[in-house]
């Protein structure tokens, strides 16, 4: 997955700092409060969360894992129909 590059907060897309990426599922955004002394990282698709990680690392690769079983559910359907 491709991500943007760590954002300050930004009008209009998240009231945090964040990191975006595009997928064929849509955007997956990774915010977080940088001014507290141990952030959360919430990860939401499309506007859905999908869950909280401790650093960034980890949110981004619960993001991955999210598209990747998205995916194998896409083929899985597709082969049984």
């Amino acid at each position: 997955m491709e991500w943007t590059e760590n954002k300050s907060p930004t009008e209009g897309i998240s009231y945090y700092d964040h990191t975006i990426s595009e997928t064929p599922l849509g955007t997956i955004i990774i915010e977080w409060k940088s001014w507290k002394e141990r952030p959360s990282y919430d990860i939401m698709l499309n506007g859905e969360w999908l869950g909280v990680e401790n650093n960034l690392p980890d949110a981004k690769t619960v993001a991955l894992k999210h598209v990747l079983d998205k995916a194998q559910e896409l083929i899985t359907f597709l082969n049984n129909n």
